[in-house]
């Protein structure tokens, strides 16, 4: 049973990059993406750009670090900064004795 479940290593790597394969994204795995589809608008892996090739030829890709214009489509989730029990605050303080990220309203009323 435990044959089915694969961890994140050998799916792909926890770390985060500038730009992830939209392939493996798609599935769940972390992969940073090398080339750069300009007619697709999508990123892609070592692997998924020879599938990718092997399909749409007549496509112009780029790879890493040979492209005036590489693209970066990894954006920062702002809801992750503000507090679930007060949603128009921003987390602002870390409380070590309740190992918890606080806003200043939370701050005041529990964490003194």
């Amino acid at each position: 049973m435990t044959a089915m479940f694969e961890t994140s290593q050998s799916k792909g790597s926890d770390l985060f990059y500038d730009v992830s394969c939209s392939v493996c994204e798609d599935e769940g795995i972390t992969k940073e993406g090398s080339f750069h589809c300009h007619t697709c608008s999508k990123s892609y892996c070592d692997k998924c750009v020879v599938m990718h090739n092997k399909i749409h030829k007549d496509h112009s890709v780029s790879e890493k670090g040979k492209c005036d214009n590489w693209p970066v489509t990894k954006t920062v989730d702002t809801t992750l900064e503000l507090c679930e029990e007060h949603s128009t605050e921003k987390l602002t303080m870390f409380c070590e004795d309740h190992e918890k990220l606080l806003c200043q309203v939370c701050h005041l009323r529990n964490h003194k």
